[in-house]
C-alpha cells in the first residue's frame, strides 16, 4: 500500500494540508461514501505518526466494513475513488487559495442569475480584493481583464438604461483591452525567453507566432510602468545583446523594484534568468559576474526565495557556497552552511554539509581538514565523487604528497573510463583536461618559461574545466 498512488500523493502534503483534506473528505458536498473517510482514517495515522512497515490491506478493509469479508474488486474501487478524491481536492485547494479568482467567479454569476441585490457588494469586495492583491504578474491583469468584463456584463444587465448614469458611464472597453494586451505581451514574452533558452542546449525548429509584432509593439509603449513585461522584456533584450553588460544592470535593478510583485516560482524563474546570464559571461571570461551571482543570491536569501515546501535543495546550497568561496567571502560561506544546512532534506543533508565544509576548509588552505571531511563523504552522487577526487588532487599537489597524488591521478583516469555512460561526455572531457593539466604541472621544468607559458595559454583557452582559476595561479607560482 505505501507505493501505492494515492499513499506517495498524500505523503507529498503537510500535516496542514493532511487535515484540511481531512475536513474535505468529511464534508457531504464533496464526499458522501463514509466507506472513504474510514479508509482515509487509517492511511493518515501511518502518515502522521510515521509508522514503520507495510499497510495491511485487510487493516484498511476492517475500517471501512467490519462485518464483510474481504473483497479485492471492492477494495480497488475504493482506492480509485480516494484517489479520484484527493485530485479535486488539489483542485479545490489552488481555487480556495485565490480570493481574486473566487470574486471573479461570483461576479460573473451574479451576472448570470441576475441577482440584482447583490451587485453593489459583490462589486465592491472584487475592487477591493484587487486593489490589495500583492502579485501583480500576467495572471493578475487577466484577473483584471475578467473582473472589467464581469463588471461590463452586470453593468448591461441592470444600468446600462439608467437614466441616472452617464451615457458612456459604463463603457470600460478601454480597460479590458488594456489588461488583456498586458496579460498576452506578458505571456508571449516569457514564453519567448523560456523558447530561446532551451534553444540554446537542443536544436529545436519551433517558433512562435507574432513575437517580432509583440517585441515591436512594447518598444511604442510605455512597458516599464507593467512590472511583467518590463522584466520579461528585460530578460529578452539582455539575452539578445549580450555584450550590452548594462541590459543586465537595468534587469537586476528592475529585480530589486518588482520582485514582490510576483509569485515565488515566477520570482525564481526571473533570478534563473539573471543568474544564467551572469554564468554566460563567466564562462567567456569576465570572473567579476561572480560577485553579481553573490548578490543575486543574498537577494533571494532576503526575499526568502531559497528554500520551498521541500527544504533547501542541495544544489542551490552547494552553488551558493562555490559562488561565495570563489570570491573569498569564506565567513559568510561558513555561516551560510551552519544556518541553512538544517533546510536540506534529511537525506541528502549530512553529505551536502560534510562535502560543502570540505569546500570552505580547501579553500582556507586547512588541508588537514579537506582529507578529513572528504573521507566521510559518501559516493552516493556523482557530481560529489567527481569534485570531491579533483578537490582531493589539488589538495595533494598543494600538500606535496606526491605518491598518493600520481595514484589518485591515474585511478580517476580509470573511473572515468569506466563511466562513460553515467558520465556526460562533456564532462568528462573537462576532468580528463584537469587530469592532464596537472600531470604537465608536476613534469614541467620551473626554468622552461616558454613551455610555462604555453601551458597558462593551453589552460586559458581549454574552456570550462574545473578548477581553472586553481590550475592557472599554480602555473603562476612555478614563475610565468
Amino acid at each position: 500500500m505505501k507505493n501505492s498512488k494515492i499513499y506517495k500523493s498524500l505523503q507529498k502534503l503537510s500535516i496542514y494540508e493532511l487535515n484540511r483534506f481531512d475536513k474535505f473528505i468529511r464534508s457531504p458536498y464533496f464526499n458522501q461514501n463514509e466507506k472513504l473517510i474510514a479508509y482515509f482514517e487509517v492511511l493518515v495515522q501511518y502518515l502522521k505518526n510515521k509508522k514503520e512497515g507495510e499497510i495491511d490491506k485487510n487493516e484498511i478493509w476492517k475500517n471501512i466494513s467490519e462485518k464483510d469479508e474481504f473483497n479485492d474488486l471492492k477494495f480497488r474501487k475504493y482506492t480509485s475513488d480516494l484517489l479520484k478524491l484527493f485530485e479535486r481536492f488539489l483542485a479545490q485547494q489552488i481555487y480556495d487559495d485565490n480570493n481574486l479568482q473566487i470574486a471573479n467567479n461570483l461576479l460573473a454569476n451574479v451576472s448570470r442569475k441576475r441577482i440584482t441585490n447583490l451587485y453593489n457588494s459583490v462589486l465592491s469586495t472584487a475592487e477591493r480584493l484587487s486593489e490589495r492583491h500583492l502579485d501583480r504578474n500576467s495572471d493578475y491583469y487577466y484577473s483584471q481583464y475578467n473582473f472589467e468584463k464581469n463588471k461590463f456584463n452586470l453593468t448591461s444587465e441592470f444600468e446600462k438604461k439608467s437614466k441616472k448614469k452617464s451615457k458612456y458611464n459604463w463603457l470600460n472597453i478601454d480597460k479590458m483591452g488594456e489588461n488583456l494586451d498586458v496579460f498576452f505581451i506578458s505571456e508571449k514574452l516569457k514564453l519567448y525567453n523560456t523558447l530561446l533558452s532551451w534553444k540554446r542546449v537542443y536544436q529545436l525548429d519551433i517558433e512562435l507566432n507574432f513575437i517580432d509584432e509583440v517585441i515591436e509593439f512594447v518598444n511604442k509603449i510605455e512597458y516599464e510602468k507593467y512590472p511583467p513585461i518590463a522584466i520579461w522584456y528585460q530578460i529578452y533584450i539582455a539575452v539578445k545583446e549580450v555584450d550590452n553588460i548594462e541590459h543586465y544592470f537595468k534587469l537586476k535593478e528592475m529585480i530589486k523594484n518588482y520582485i514582490n510583485t510576483f509569485p515565488k516560482e515566477e520570482a525564481m524563474d526571473i533570478f534563473e534568468s539573471a543568474l544564467n546570464y551572469c554564468i554566460r559571461k563567466i564562462n567567456t571570461g569576465k570572473s567579476e559576474f561572480f560577485n553579481e551571482i553573490f548578490t543575486l543570491y543574498n537577494t533571494m536569501i532576503e526575499n526568502a526565495m531559497i528554500i520551498d515546501e521541500e527544504g533547501m535543495d542541495p544544489t542551490r546550497f552547494r552553488n551558493i557556497v562555490i559562488t561565495a568561496l570563489r570570491i573569498k567571502e569564506f565567513d559568510w560561506a561558513e555561516g551560510f552552511i551552519e544556518k541553512y544546512s538544517e533546510y536540506i532534506p534529511e537525506k541528502y543533508r549530512e553529505n551536502a554539509v560534510t562535502f560543502n565544509l570540505a569546500r570552505l576548509y580547501f579553500h582556507k588552505k586547512d588541508y588537514s581538514k579537506v582529507i578529513e571531511y572528504l573521507r566521510d563523504v559518501e559516493f552516493d552522487d556523482m557530481v560529489y565523487e567527481l569534485s570531491s577526487k579533483q578537490m582531493l588532487i589539488a589538495t595533494y599537489y598543494d600538500t606535496d604528497e606526491y605518491t598518493p597524488l600520481y595514484s589518485l591521478l591515474d585511478s580517476f583516469s580509470v573511473f572515468l573510463n569506466r563511466h562513460k555512460r553515467t558520465i556526460p561526455e562533456n564532462r568528462r572531457k573537462n576532468y580528463k583536461l584537469f587530469i592532464k593539466f596537472v600531470k604537465k604541472l608536476l613534469n614541467i621544468s620551473p626554468r622552461d618559461k616558454v613551455a610555462l607559458k604555453k601551458l597558462k595559454k593551453q589552460i586559458e583557452d581549454a574552456g570550462n574545466i574545473p578548477d581553472k582559476k586553481w590550475l592557472i595561479q599554480r602555473v603562476e607560482e612555478l614563475g610565468v
